[in-house]
């Protein structure tokens, strides 16, 4: 069977993915680093999922996670991977991840993984996904990596237990806006339905992740508008470069920043909307469109970043603010001037 090091990989169907995850007794799942709500949903959705088919399966996540989703972890498994880990399942999924570097590992890659003999499937959603699974499953016309496992474990005919339906619940109402973007199809809504009839705990999902924002965040975003909001090109790019100190005065985790930089894109005449932290020599951009026809994705992508087209992110060397200021002054008016790729 071919493994990790195995240089080929082949192009899967869904059901040919649904079949792979039946045959493996044990499942390690993996997504990427910072997750979000469908990395979370996906992630952990799946495990359960797997678990009620009487599988050992666990989502393995090398730091804690965002306190929103604390409460959805039970199948989580919090540590550093390792090759002695990846030895003792028969089956790696990497799940919404575009980029091999991107993977939360802890610090390896899958090229330090190479000794193991487990097979790896990648499923993914996102444009240009280039991590090299054995097996791979690409489908960017979906919302969600929830949406796609979702849809993978009906094919098996296995029962979805109801921790697996809230799960996926949450991550397809994350990576939606709760259903207000423009990813929201027929095929999302049909799919949050019958997640709801399954048992799905909509108002637990809701509670968590837009009902339970504590008080020091709603302080750090008080304080970002009126001291870090500027705009350019006539208010159609809406920015803020936050230094490394103020989230630390706040006592606010910027790996709860899901959200934050919603407060840049909701203003009116706002058409991309940027977010840019530093973190050490780093500084970590989020960007958002509200239009197709300007999309973020490639520009994140040029920068070796990745994500949707309207949702995207990168990480960038600079040595301050007022470098990474420059950057998006320079770069980000020229989305505006792109038409969505083909």
């Amino acid at each position: 069977m071919p493994t990790m090091s195995d240089p080929e990989t082949t192009a899967a169907t869904a059901a040919e993915i649904a079949a792979e995850w039946m045959r493996a007794g044990s499942i390690l799942i993996l997504t990427h680093e910072r997750p979000d709500g469908d990395a979370v949903g996906s992630a952990l959705g799946t495990a359960e999922f797997l678990r009620g088919c009487g599988k050992r399966a666990d989502a393995l996540f090398p730091e804690m996670l965002p306190k929103r989703y604390t409460g959805f972890a039970r199948a989580a498994r919090f540590e550093p991977l390792s090759p002695q880990m990846c030895a003792t399942y028969d089956l790696i999924l990497v799940l919404d991840c575009a980029n091999p570097a991107r993977i939360a590992t802890g610090g390896m890659t899958l090229h330090d993984l190479e000794p193991a003999s487990c097979r790896v499937l990648n499923v993914d959603h996102h444009r240009g996904n280039t991590v090299p699974g054995a097996v791979n499953f690409v489908d960017s016309t979906a919302a969600a990596a929830s949406l796609l496992t979702f849809e993978i474990a009906r094919l098996t005919g296995e029962k979805i237990p109801q921790e697996a339906a809230t799960l996926w619940y949450l991550g397809i109402t994350t990576d939606t806006g709760s259903f207000r973007f423009a990813n929201t199809t027929p095929r999302v809504l049909f799919a949050a339905a019958e997640l709801l009839k399954l048992g799905a705990e909509q108002e637990k999902v809701v509670n968590a992740v837009y009902f339970s924002k504590p008080r020091n965040q709603q302080l750090f975003e008080a304080e970002l508008v009126e001291k870090f909001l500027k705009v350019t090109d006539d208010g159609k790019i809406a920015y803020a470069v936050l230094p490394e100190e103020f989230p630390v005065r706040h006592g606010f985790d910027m790996r709860d920043s899901e959200g934050v930089i919603d407060l840049l894109r909701e203003i009116d005449g706002t058409i991309i909307a940027v977010l840019a932290y530093q973190r050490g020599g780093e500084f970590k951009f989020s960007f958002r469109s509200k239009e197709r026809s300007f999309p973020v994705g490639p520009l994140a992508r040029r920068l070796g970043g990745g994500g949707h087209e309207m949702a995207a992110g990168a990480t960038m060397l600079l040595p301050d603010a007022a470098a990474a200021e420059e950057f998006i002054l320079n770069n980000v008016p020229g989305v505006l001037q792109i038409e969505s790729e083909k």
